[in-house]
């Protein structure tokens, strides 16, 4: 969330004055200290996301010092903290939504901090869908999704012409949900295939207990040495321009940047039928889609895509148009300020 809210307001700053209003001594603090934005920043007493008299006022004074008109709040829950530092100045309130919420927020609290929304932004249709069931939301308000925008550097990915052992790459969070185990499971296809391959995991161990489950289904299979544990890097389209094949099933994505990157690289890919992939499979782009959840239909998707790899990065080549079209930063800009008063 951080980064985001850093990324749109310096994207932003390009046709508009923008101020970023965070925690003191926050990432976002540090992170702006660390480089020269075309934004400035502001800081408020954040305690605990308990409303205070000192935060209110802060808030409030930042607001006239600006002339603030728009508000786009990153991180619904703090809602709760600024509605009472808006009473009053008539402003264009922006929730922008980038993960999924599982707890509803229905009772009147809610639905007076809530009042004060004048647009809530989606990054997905999914999560679009997903908010519509989970906060309330007064009649006039309005509900758009904005994609986010990303910047390529040029992939320098080869094709796999079959003299090498195929390179598959997962990348994330080593946390449940991120389908680990049914990548390690659905490899078994290949190797009962006689297919050479390489697995590599890039990501950080964040649950030990499901790290150690993991590493223990590696290690029962007679493919052990072939899954590799990179942990967290700082070069991850260094991994993507190495790598033949993306495989992520993951049981739910907001939105999925890592699967943008891949798409960007004219990698094969192999997901789950959930969430977002079927909306990325309605823009145009080309991958493979297993049944949710269903590790045998996953095995034979991942088996067609070694079977026919260089068939399809040939075709998935438009992938990497498709990507940079798409996410563009010009076309965010445009889609937000579009709503901006």
């Amino acid at each position: 969330m951080e980064h985001d809210a850093v990324k749109l307001a310096d994207l932003l700053s390009l046709s508009c004055k923008v101020v970023l209003i965070c925690k003191k001594n926050s990432f976002i603090e540090r992170l702006y200290n660390k480089r020269s934005y075309s934004f400035d920043v502001e800081t408020v007493d954040f305690i605990n996301k308990n409303i205070s008299i000192s935060m209110l006022l802060q808030t409030r004074n930042i607001l006239h010092q600006y002339e603030i008109r728009n508000v786009i709040f990153f991180g619904a829950s703090e809602l709760k903290v600024l509605y009472f530092s808006f009473i009053g100045k008539n402003l264009n309130v922006i929730v922008r939504h980038g993960t999924t919420k599982s707890r509803h927020k229905r009772g009147a609290f809610h639905r007076l901090i809530y009042s004060c929304v004048t647009y809530h932004v989606a990054i997905s249709r999914h999560l679009l869908a997903n908010v519509r069931k989970i906060v309330p939301y007064k009649e006039n308000v309005r509900f758009e999704i904005i994609y986010p925008s990303f910047t390529f550097r040029e992939s320098q990915n080869s094709i796999n012409t079959g003299d090498r052992k195929l390179n598959i790459i997962h990348i994330g969070r080593i946390v449940e949900g991120k389908g680990h185990k049914d990548a390690v499971y659905a490899c078994k296809a290949l190797y009962d295939s006689g297919i050479d391959f390489q697995l590599l995991f890039v990501g950080n161990e964040e649950s030990e207990s499901y790290s150690k489950e993991v590493h223990k289904i590696v290690e029962d299979m007679p493919y052990k040495e072939k899954v590799t544990f990179i942990g967290y890097v700082d070069n991850v389209w260094d991994y993507l321009n190495a790598a033949d094949m993306f495989l992520y099933p993951s049981y739910g994505e907001g939105f999925g940047n890592v699967f943008v990157e891949a798409m960007a690289h004219g990698l094969s890919a192999v997901t789950y039928e959930n969430t977002t992939f079927p909306e990325f499979m309605e823009m145009g782009f080309k991958f493979r889609m297993a049944k949710n959840r269903n590790i045998e239909s996953l095995s034979e998707e991942l088996l067609q895509a070694a079977e026919n790899l260089q068939k399809d990065r040939i075709g998935y080549k438009s992938n990497i148009r498709l990507a940079a079209d798409i996410f563009s930063g010009e076309r965010e800009l445009k889609d937000w300020s579009a709503i901006l008063v």
